[in-house]
C-alpha cells in the first residue's frame, strides 16, 4: 500500500467513527417514533425522552470524553419511568458502547458499560431478577463490546501500517540523499585534492567542481520541493532526482565527438525503469569515464561506450585508446576511486584495466528490488 492510501485510509476510518454513532441513534429514534405512532394512546413523554437519548448516545461521536458521562445521567432517568410506559431508548446503550470500543476509552467503557446494562436490566425485568432479559442485555452488549474492539484493533493495524511506510518513504529519501548528494561531495573533494597535489589547474577538473556542486545543490532544492508537495515525493506518480540515462549517454558521446574522438555509443536493453541510487551511479561514473578519456585518450583510437540493461544487471563498458605512458598512470590518479565509490554506493562494483594500448572501464549493477521498483506500481 503506498503512503497516500493508507493515509486515506485512515481518514475514511475517521469519517467512519464520526458517522456510525448518529447514524444508528437517528436509526433507533425513528423506530422509537414509529412505535409511538402505532402505539395508542401515544405517550409524547416517553417519545421525547427516547429522542433525548438517542441525541446523548450520538453525543460521543462529537465529544468523546463528555458524550459518554451526559448520556449515562440522561439513562439513568428511565429508572424513575413507570413500568407502563412504552420505551425503546433503552436499546441506544448499545451505541456509545459500541464507540467508546472504537476509539479505545477501555477504562470509560469498564466504569460505564455495567451502569448502563444495570439499568436497562433493572427497567426491562420490572425491577425484579428476570433470567431472560438479563441474558438478551448480556450478549447483545457483548457483541458490539467486541465489534468495536475488531474495529479498534482495525485502525490501529493501519495507523501502524501508515508509520511503516512513512519510516520506510524517510529511510528511502535518507538514503538518495546520502549515496547521491553525499558522494557528489566526495568526488568534488577528491577532485580538488588531486589537483592540489599535482599542482595543476585543469579547466576540466574545474568544470567537473562547478558542475557537481551546482547538481548537489539543485537535488537538495528539487528534494524539498517534492517534499513540500501535498503527497510527499511519490506524488503524482514521480521519482525524485531520477537522471535521464540515455539523454546522458548521448550528450557525453556528442561531447567527446566535439573534442575530436570517433564515438561508438550502444544501448541494448531498456533503461526508463531504472530508479533509486543506480541511475545516478551509471550517469556520473560515464561521465567521469569520459573526462578521462578527454584527458588521457588518443583521438586516433576509437572510443566505445556500452550500456546493456537484462532483467537482473545493467553493465557500462568504456572502452578508448591512450598514449603508452599514461597506461602506467595509477587507476586513483583517473578519478577512479569516486567512480568505485559510486559503484559500490549502488550496490555494484567497478574495474578498470588496461588492455595493451586500450583503458577499459566497466561497471556493473545488479538491480535490486529498490532499484527497479516503479512508484506507480
Amino acid at each position: 500500500m503506498h503512503v497516500l492510501d493508507g493515509l486515506r485510509s485512515v481518514l475514511r476510518g475517521v469519517r467512519a467513527e464520526r458517522v456510525l454513532e448518529p447514524a444508528l441513534a437517528v436509526v433507533l429514534a425513528s423506530m422509537a417514533l414509529l412505535g409511538q405512532i402505532q402505539y395508542a394512546p401515544r405517550n409524547d413523554l416517553a417519545l421525547w425522552l427516547d429522542l433525548v437519548t438517542c441525541a446523548a448516545a450520538a453525543l460521543g461521536a462529537f465529544r468523546p470524553k463528555e458524550g459518554p458521562w451526559v448520556y449515562i445521567a440522561v439513562l439513568v432517568t428511565y429508572v424513575f419511568v413507570p413500568q407502563d410506559w412504552v420505551t425503546f431508548g433503552e436499546l441506544s446503550i448499545l451505541i456509545p458502547i459500541l464507540g467508546m470500543g472504537i476509539r479505545g476509552q477501555k477504562r470509560t467503557r469498564w466504569i460505564l458499560a455495567p451502569l448502563m446494562l444495570a439499568i436497562v436490566v433493572f427497567r426491562s425485568a420490572d425491577g425484579r431478577l428476570v433470567l431472560t432479559p438479563l441474558v438478551f442485555w448480556i450478549l447483545a452488549v457483548a457483541g458490539v463490546w467486541f465489534i468495536g474492539d475488531a474495529f479498534a484493533r482495525s485502525r490501529a493495524a493501519q495507523r501502524q501500517a501508515v508509520e511503516v511506510a512513512l519510516m520506510g518513504q524517510r529511510t528511502r529519501i535518507a538514503r538518495d540523499l546520502h549515496d547521491v548528494v553525499a558522494h557528489d561531495l566526495t568526488n568534488v573533494a577528491l577532485r580538488a585534492r588531486q589537483a592540489l597535489v599535482l599542482g595543476t589547474q585543469d579547466p576540466d577538473d574545474l568544470r567537473y567542481i562547478a558542475q557537481t556542486a551546482s547538481k548537489c545543490v539543485d537535488d537538495m532544492r528539487n528534494l524539498m520541493r517534492l517534499l513540500r508537495t501535498t503527497g510527499g515525493p511519490d506524488a503524482e506518480g514521480r521519482n525524485w532526482l531520477e537522471p535521464d540515462v540515455p539523454s546522458t549517454l548521448a550528450a557525453q558521446a556528442q561531447r567527446l565527438r566535439t573534442a575530436g574522438f570517433k564515438v561508438a555509443a550502444n544501448v541494448e536493453g531498456p533503461l526508463g525503469d531504472l530508479t533509486g541510487t543506480v541511475p545516478h551511479a551509471l550517469s556520473w561514473i560515464l561521465i567521469e569515464a569520459c573526462n578521462n578519456v578527454l584527458r588521457h585518450g588518443d583521438l586516433s583510437h576509437p572510443c566505445t561506450i556500452f550500456i546493456t540493461s537484462s532483467a537482473s544487471t545493467v553493465d557500462l563498458a568504456v572502452i578508448n585508446g591512450v598514449a603508452g605512458s599514461h597506461l602506467s598512470l595509477r587507476p586513483g590518479r583517473l578519478g577512479i576511486i569516486g567512480m568505485q565509490e559510486r559503484a559500490n554506493a549502488a550496490g555494484g562494483n567497478l574495474t578498470v584495466t588496461p588492455n595493451e594500448d586500450k583503458w577499459i572501464v566497466k561497471a556493473e549493477f545488479p538491480l535490486r528490488s529498490y532499484s527497479m521498483v516503479s512508484d506507480r506500481a
